[in-house]
């Protein structure tokens, strides 16, 4: 078997300025990226309040709210987590 032409042939003759696109067009998205944002965490009272509390009580609510989960009797109220994101601008 010979090979009579060398280089790239067909549909692959124009991969090597497509990839070099691609790898254009990749720099300058990531230049319009933002610097990514630190990690944090904000806490509701009530989660404070668990986390400050006697390891007894927190062990009691931590069990009661397991079993309603469970049970599927633990309901959110959406009009409230609703409220909760439209005041800390997450909607």
């Amino acid at each position: 078997m010979g090979i009579d032409r060398t280089g790239p042939v067909g549909p692959f003759r124009f991969a090597g300025s497509q990839a070099e696109h691609a790898r254009n067009a990749y720099r300058r998205q990531q230049a319009d990226v933002p610097a990514p944002r630190e990690d944090s965490i904000n806490l509701s009272s009530a989660a404070r309040d668990v986390a400050k509390a006697d390891p007894a009580e927190r062990d009691e609510l931590l069990r009661r709210l397991r079993s309603q989960v469970q049970a599927g009797t633990y309901r959110v109220d959406p009009d409230a987590v609703a409220k909760q994101m439209i005041d800390r601008g997450e909607l």
